[in-house]
């Protein structure tokens, strides 16, 4: 994390303000290479089936400044980059990208601390396959609800709980409650997410470097699908492994119902303060949402599209693999 001291006649130019302020910068830069069998994400999409290297980069833009009766307030903004001869699952055109991306404003107070921007959607449910280096691209995603990007955050803390609310101009709403304590030596984690269309838990628990999470999903956003995920990841001075599992169950008009199934396995090992080396493979079912309907709508090979929707009648299963040296600052 690096902050800059702005000189005061560049405040002026961008702010009007009158004396410098700090501007903390920090952010990541990773090369990634992936190698899959039978990796298909779509016609125009990505398919894996020899070498392919990428870049993937994020740098946050945070300020902060506070009035002289204790107001705080700032803003935060995030530069996105990604480039590669095979586009990832979340990049739909292109061979590159680069975007502003969760741009906001923020107060806090004692009533709580309020965004307004992009924001991200409230809510406290997370993913616990505890794989700290997943292949690029293969994990199944989960829509959670349909808010637009633009909303008003809202979160605070009572009595140990963690609350967050947010509503977009569409009045579609979320809410995430969030929970964690000391039991019996044990660190446990609760979480739960809310939308319109969704429904999300997650509890997790770690002591000794050892941690395990289940959480589970069910939304009705492009169609009714429940998606559970486990794992368990083990630390260990800069090594940390982890192992887990992901199934997901689409209730489709089209298809009917469709069970698949995905492993991983990876590890990280940390050289020095922000360099890390990290391994993933993944084992897919030849028709996952990995490889095609996550993407949320995306055209998939055969012309179907969507979660839920008909996936076609490919089985057996495919693998991809993936390698990432990240330098963080």
């Amino acid at each position: 994390m690096k902050k800059v001291l702005l000189a005061t006649t560049a405040v002026v130019a961008f702010a009007g303000a009158a004396a410098a302020q700090d501007l903390t910068i920090s952010g990541f830069v990773a090369f990634e290479a992936a190698y899959g069998e039978n990796y298909d994400l779509g016609a125009g999409i990505r398919s894996v089936d020899d070498l392919d290297f990428g870049v993937d980069a994020r740098l946050n833009f945070d300020y902060s400044n506070s009035t002289k009766s204790g107001l705080e307030y700032g803003a935060h903004l995030e530069l996105d980059m990604y480039s590669s001869d095979e586009t990832p699952a979340d990049i739909l055109w292109g061979q590159s990208l680069v975007g502003f991306n969760d741009g906001y404003v923020f107060i806090n107070s004692a009533l709580g601390n309020v965004k307004m921007g992009d924001t991200g959607t409230a809510g406290a449910a997370s993913n616990q396959l505890n794989v700290p280096k997943l292949a690029p691209g293969a994990i199944e995603e989960s829509n959670y609800a349909a808010l637009e990007k633009e909303q008003v955050h809202y979160s605070n803390s009572f009595l140990g709980v963690d609350f967050a609310a947010s509503v977009d101009d569409d009045s579609n709403w979320a809410l995430g409650l969030g929970y964690s304590a000391d039991v019996g030596g044990v660190s446990v984690s609760l979480g739960l997410s809310a939308a319109e269309e969704a429904l999300a838990g997650s509890i997790g628990a770690s002591a000794g470097g050892l941690s395990f999470g289940v959480n589970y999903a069910h939304e009705e956003v492009m169609a009714t699908t429940e998606y559970v995920a486990a794992g368990v990841g083990y630390s260990m001075g800069a090594l940390s492994i982890g192992t887990g599992v992901e199934t997901e169950i689409r209730h489709g008009a089209v298809s009917g119902q469709e069970i698949e199934s995905n492993y991983f396995a990876g590890a990280t090992y940390e050289l020095a303060d922000g360099l890390v080396l990290g391994v993933g493979v993944g084992n897919l079912d030849s028709d996952s949402g990995s490889n095609c309907s996550a993407t949320g709508g995306a055209a998939c090979a055969g012309g179907h599209t969507g979660k839920g929707a008909d996936l076609g009648d490919g089985e057996g299963r495919s693998w991809t693999a993936g390698a990432s040296v990240t330098v963080s600052f």
